[in-house]
């Protein structure tokens, strides 16, 4: 039987796997992130939405610590991860992050493009390594390609092969930042296949993208970010369907735009796309 229901109500609810807090991060004069309060549940697919230069790759590589905070404070697991003396490395090992660029090596093969963290950082046997190597190249759907090298794939299964690659760590969360972007058309949908399978599993995720469609049918809250600020949040039917904000309506028309009806659209004389 399962618990009454006032149990049930009274059950604390599950701390979230990240918490940002008053992030604040500039390049030069370039302020990036302004104040930026974000928080994420285990298991959570948040979809982050926006124009390019609204901050939403940098908010990435903030978490992942590629980049240095201004100010404010990240937290993973219960652990601020931005404060001193944090191991870095560790915490890359928790937090994956997958770029729109593979960034393969080209010289090694698919196993061991896969296996080189592992055995250098966890000094991983060789045959452990190559074994689970095995199963996620499964998983993504290219355990034939295993000895083949990048630059014998298409751009999708080299995509495939750079999230089987970051998940080899055993991430707790995985980052994802606009990683089909680079891809022609008809490879998108491989992609976003593996990811929809990635939250399917329970995978907490990030995930930066312009595929309105995978935000929708994926996500588990979208995010729209405008100038370094969260302007709008919430479920994907309220974020994509009924806007708040005029701000996150206009990029929503100018993005439909864009998906349905490029023909239609011209630059007129002040350089705006109308």
């Amino acid at each position: 039987m399962g618990e009454p229901a006032e149990q049930l109500a009274q059950s604390p609810a599950e701390e979230p796997v990240l918490r940002l807090e008053h992030v604040r991060k500039s390049f030069g004069d370039n302020l990036v992130l302004d104040g930026i309060d974000l928080e994420v549940a285990p298991r959570e697919v948040l979809v982050i939405i926006g124009a390019s230069g609204s901050g939403k790759s940098t908010l990435l590589r903030c978490v992942n610590l590629l980049e240095p905070l201004d100010s404010g404070h990240i937290t993973f697991e219960g652990t601020e991860i931005t404060g001193k003396g944090v191991d870095v490395s560790a915490v890359r090992q928790r937090i994956g992050i997958v770029f729109q660029q593979f960034n393969l090596f080209p010289h090694l093969k698919v196993i061991d493009n896969l296996t080189l963290a592992t055995r250098r950082v966890r000094k991983a046997p060789r045959k452990d390594a190559e074994q689970r190597a095995f199963a996620l190249l499964e998983r993504v759907g290219l355990k034939e390609k295993a000895r083949e090298y990048p630059h014998q794939l298409s751009g999708g299964q080299q995509q495939r092969v750079a999230i089987a690659r970051a998940l080899m760590m055993d991430p707790h969360m995985m980052l994802f930042d606009e990683v089909t972007s680079a891809l022609d058309p008809e490879l998108v949908g491989e992609v976003l296949v593996v990811l929809r399978d990635l939250a399917q599993m329970g995978m907490t995720m990030l995930v930066v993208t312009h595929e309105m469609q995978f935000a929708r049918d994926v996500g588990d809250r979208v995010v729209y970010m405008d100038e370094g600020r969260i302007v709008e949040q919430g479920e994907p039917t309220e974020v994509l369907d009924r806007p708040k904000h005029e701000r996150t309506r206009r990029f929503l028309r100018r993005t439909l735009q864009l998906d349905h009806a490029l023909e239609e659209l011209s630059i007129d004389e002040e350089g705006g796309v109308g």
